[in-house]
């Protein structure tokens, strides 16, 4: 087989586009240095045939680009579960800490609320009138953070995620 010297390898300019490194088969002359022989070969232009690969070399490279794509695919399955488990853990985190948060803060809502319900009593609210300010207090709260729920609750669609969807892969 010769293997060309690009010590020795000489271009002749591509008229479409002059910066182009490796210029088309045809214009591209080359010295091919030939080691049985010593000497160089002819160029590119010459029309020598390529030379005529063997089964068993073709076979080999369907295996060895099998044996790379598997193992592409080995990895890609690994990074997908490496993924997935990550998924899994952040969703377990998430989940205990929005309950420990509830729990804080419902404890602290209460404390607030009696500390609220002790200020009353001490300004001078009669005790029947205290239970009703607080009363009205966690009502309007309360209606709030509904609205807010209900608000974000037309959000919650995966209409919109499915039309990108559709839109990208479509």
């Amino acid at each position: 087989m010769n293997v060309p010297d690009f010590h020795k390898a000489q271009f002749t300019l591509c008229e479409e586009n002059p910066f182009r490194l490796t210029p088309p088969r045809a214009q591209a002359k080359y010295h091919a240095y030939n080691p049985k022989t010593g000497e160089n070969a002819g160029t590119a232009s010459d029309d020598q045939p390529y030379p005529d690969p063997a089964f068993s070399d073709i076979i080999s490279a369907f295996q060895e680009a099998f044996t790379q794509r598997k193992a592409q695919g080995l990895a890609f399955l690994a990074l997908t579960n490496s993924e997935i488990m990550l998924i899994k853990k952040s969703f377990f985190v998430t989940v205990f800490a929005c309950l420990a948060a509830f729990a804080v803060g419902t404890v602290c809502w209460l404390i607030l609320n009696i500390a609220i319900g002790a200020a009353l009593h001490n300004a001078g609210v009669h005790y029947v009138v205290v239970p009703l300010i607080l009363l009205a207090f966690n009502s309007i709260a309360a209606f709030g953070f509904f609205k807010l729920a209900q608000n974000s609750f037309n959000y919650l669609s995966f209409h919109r995620l499915i039309q990108t969807w559709h839109r990208v892969f479509g």
